[in-house]
């Protein structure tokens, strides 16, 4: 962290204010959220990589709480907590100071974040408006030649569901893009680290290796150990009613708020050993595929349809993501040069859709990015999921381009 001498705080200030009024004119009123916030709610968006950043401690009252890493989650937050919802779709903008640890001696620990956010739109209109946006922005302080780089995760999610894997199975597929952009070692370095998470398992799992530390679930664990290896020839709905015959002998709240029907279908994927290894192979293999696909916008469609047609994939991803291309050609993008780079992993865990990076000029270090994140507002506790993107600078590092 760092002192500010006037001069810097200065320039700090007046770039803040230029983004302010550019982003006003597109509609997106100014919102402050408070530094301090339940540490949860951090969790909901960046899980355990966000968790190894933040500034947490307990508060006097024994809350767990930690200063503000970013603001979409505390934004997210305020909207779905108003008694009545605004009307949508509805476009904030911010500015201020966040909070991420970093080994890195050079890098700031508090630093400075502008940014927006439209939420309520799932229409291609609203991300071309924000990809826009990011450029215009960064052209307005002066920065220069940047490259806008872009994916899009919703390729990933239509293939994967084409293959029919389970929710766990195509987390860890989608945690591997980064690795499965390189190629051949990378797919191999994947399969090897899904052989070790036991997804490709041999359908005799036993009982007495799952851990016995929920109680919860395995209360009876000792009853359910004598059914040793499932026996090939037992078909998987006498298995869940079994299971759930045994559960059912439990007292009154030994297995919490789930129901033995739920525990069963948990312990029968357990028991099954892992996924189907010729589908979760194919997907690996696909997704190392799209994730090599970069370059030139057209020509990279053109590669991206190819592979899910010559697959038969489903092709509504790829139609939405041309669309996506063709609305930002019409945008004003201050010069800046775009590339499509499907293997973008950016966040994963918390991105449904497009998901960018703006890079300097030589492609060395971002200046900000962000994506579409249209299952968030639930996973915080939302009656329902709202369509939602946005972008965030790095202010300090975009003022360093800039010269200042």
């Amino acid at each position: 962290m760092r002192d500010m001498p006037q001069e810097s705080w200065a320039a700090l200030n007046e770039a803040q204010a230029k983004l302010t009024r550019l982003f006003a004119k597109r509609g997106y009123a100014l919102m402050e959220t408070p530094i301090l916030e339940p540490t949860e709610l951090f969790f909901r968006k960046g899980g355990g990589e966000m968790a190894s950043q933040m500034y947490s401690f307990t508060d006097p009252g024994g809350n767990q709480v930690s200063l503000r890493p970013e603001y979409t989650s505390s934004i997210v937050r305020s909207l779905i907590e108003r008694e009545r919802m605004p009307k949508l779709p509805v476009r904030v903008q911010y500015a201020g100071p966040v909070f991420r640890y970093s080994d890195d001696s050079k890098a700031y620990r508090q630093f400075n974040q502008a940014g927006v956010e439209l939420i309520g739109s799932g229409e291609p209109e609203a991300d071309s408006e924000v990809l826009g946006l990011a450029c215009q922005g960064l052209a307005s302080m002066g920065v220069g030649k940047v490259r806008l780089v872009l994916g899009d995760l919703s390729l990933f999610n239509a293939l994967l569901e084409s293959q029919k894997l389970s929710e766990r199975a195509r987390v860890f597929v989608l945690s591997q893009v980064g690795l499965l952009r390189e190629g051949g070692k990378g797919l191999e370095a994947a399969m090897e680290r899904a052989r070790r998470f036991r997804l490709l398992g041999n359908g005799k799992t036993v009982l007495k290796e799952l851990d016995p530390s929920t109680t919860s679930e395995y209360g009876l664990r000792s009853g359910l150990a004598a059914l040793g290896p499932l026996p090939e020839g037992l078909s998987e709905a006498p298995s869940k009613a079994l299971i759930s015959s045994l559960l059912q002998r439990e007292e009154p709240g030994a297995l919490g708020q789930r129901q033995p029907d739920e525990i069963s279908e948990r312990l029968m994927r357990k028991l099954q050993g892992g996924e189907d290894p010729k589908r979760l192979e194919k997907a690996l293999e696909l997704s190392s595929k799209l994730a090599g696909i970069r370059g030139e916008p057209g020509k990279a469609l053109k590669q991206a349809r190819v592979l899910f047609s010559s697959n038969k994939l489903p092709m509504e991803s790829v139609e939405r993501l041309e669309l996506v291309m063709s609305l930002v050609e019409k945008e004003e993008l201050g010069g800046a040069e775009v590339t499509l780079d499907l293997g973008l992993a950016r966040g994963i865990a918390y991105y449904t859709g497009i998901v960018f990076e703006i890079m300097d000029s030589k492609g060395e270090a971002s200046l900000g990015g962000g994506g579409r994140y249209d299952g968030l507002a639930r996973a915080m506790g939302g009656s329902r999921d709202l369509a939602a993107l946005g972008f965030a600078y790095t202010l300090d590092r975009v003022l360093e381009r800039a010269g200042v």
